[in-house]
């Protein structure tokens, strides 16, 4: 599938702990003791409906690479729109910020790390409108002021969700107007849907209208990533464009659209499985696994439901989530070929304990000495059949 690049106005910690080291340490390439590390690039984001644990979680994976997942909470929230990217046929994907660190502990080494993607809020991950089909797409930068949008108002108004906040495409071209001394100037217009609804100023214009005369050469137009913000009073427009200095060159080589069209929103989209486990999931107790699994997911929900929750956590969520358990491993056939090689010696010492009571019964009167020492062994024997017992 191909890659959908989502809209990374925001920043979001997703849950690293210690589950995800063998996995971290291929990302980095290795990890020295007591050094800290930094890895910046992409990662896709993929729902895993089939996970034993929960049918919501949603992993990091760089590569063949799981080295996070979002905490329950952001995982629910972020499901959906997800979720519609798949169903779309494609892989969403957003940076990842990861610093890790190798540590010895109690003669141990673990890996230390934390990790953050760049992600909007949920509502804001797609744009209201689609890119031109012949357009190039600039890469994000940070914001620039759009001049003059309440000349348009009216128009603009009839665009502004509900919620008061929007992601939209918008595609510059370049014009010329006089300015106050009368002399003639280029300046860059601002365009939703073919219809003007800004400018830029003269000199941010001059950052543009290189890129905008290179990719007209081309045959495309130049398409941008942009905000409208409004209320029944009033109505504002930014837009989020790499300026000229700060385009990669291979972009000048591609001229990507890379905000293609997705399904049409609905209820509920269909998602394949995915679940891949990691190393740490091999040779750990199930049981375990669960219970810290479900205390993780507790404390993670009634931290959300507090008034003034952030969309962003904290910190990672300091519950510990289980590291899911492989049946088909070769450490679950060894413990269950050890249980069940046990199953007849707990048997044995049971009856062998029987055995030493009547024993010891028989004897009472006769040699007291004799029976104190089988009474002994019949404890001894029936405390370990008990612990044995209790074990398996």
């Amino acid at each position: 599938m191909r890659d959908y690049a989502l809209n990374d106005r925001g920043s979001l910690d997703v849950v690293t702990e210690n589950f995800y080291d063998t996995e971290i340490m291929r990302v980095f390439g290795g990890l020295s003791v007591g050094r800290a590390q930094t890895w910046t690039g992409t990662a896709a984001l993929v729902l895993e409906p089939d996970n034993p644990f929960d049918p919501r979680t949603v992993s990091v994976r760089v590569g063949g690479n799981k080295v996070a997942h979002l905490s329950s909470g952001d995982a629910h929230r972020y499901w959906h729109p997800l979720s519609r990217v798949i169903a779309s046929g494609y892989t969403p994907v957003v940076p990842l910020h990861l610093e890790a660190e190798l540590q010895r502990q109690d003669g141990q080494a673990e890996v230390a790390a934390r990790a953050t993607i760049g992600i909007a809020p949920p509502d804001l991950l797609f744009p209201l409108n689609t890119a031109p089909a012949q357009s190039a797409v600039l890469p994000q930068g940070s914001s620039i002021k759009v001049l003059d949008e309440q000349e348009f108002a009216e128009y603009l108004h009839s665009i502004v969700p509900a919620s008061g906040e929007g992601r939209v495409i918008l595609t510059l071209e370049v014009n010329k107007v006089k300015n106050s001394h009368g002399l003639t100037v280029d300046t860059v217009d601002v365009l939703y849907e073919r219809k003007q609804v800004g400018r830029l100023s003269t000199q941010m214009s001059q950052q543009f209208i290189p890129i905008i005369h290179y990719a007209f050469e081309q045959d495309l137009l130049t398409a941008v990533w942009g905000t409208i913000r409004g209320s029944s009073f009033e109505v504002s427009m930014t837009l989020q464009a790499a300026r000229a200095s700060e385009v990669p060159q291979q972009w000048f080589t591609d001229l990507p659209n890379d905000v293609p069209e997705l399904l049409p929103d609905a209820e509920d989209f269909e998602v394949p499985p995915a679940y891949v486990p990691v190393e740490s999931d091999r040779g750990r107790n199930a049981k375990k696994w669960r219970r810290g699994f479900s205390a993780a997911h507790t404390d993670d929900d009634a931290a959300r439901n507090r008034p003034g929750a952030q969309t962003r956590p904290a910190a990672p969520t300091p519950a510990r989530e289980p590291r899911r358990a492989t049946g088909g491993s070769s450490a679950a056939r060894l413990v269950g070929g050890l249980t069940s090689g046990l199953k007849p010696v707990v048997t044995a010492l049971a009856a062998l304990t029987m055995i030493l009571v009547l024993v010891s019964i028989i004897l009472l009167g006769v040699e007291p000495l004799a029976t104190t020492l089988v009474l002994i062994v019949a404890v001894a024997t029936g405390f370990m059949a008990f612990y044995l017992h209790r074990t398996l």
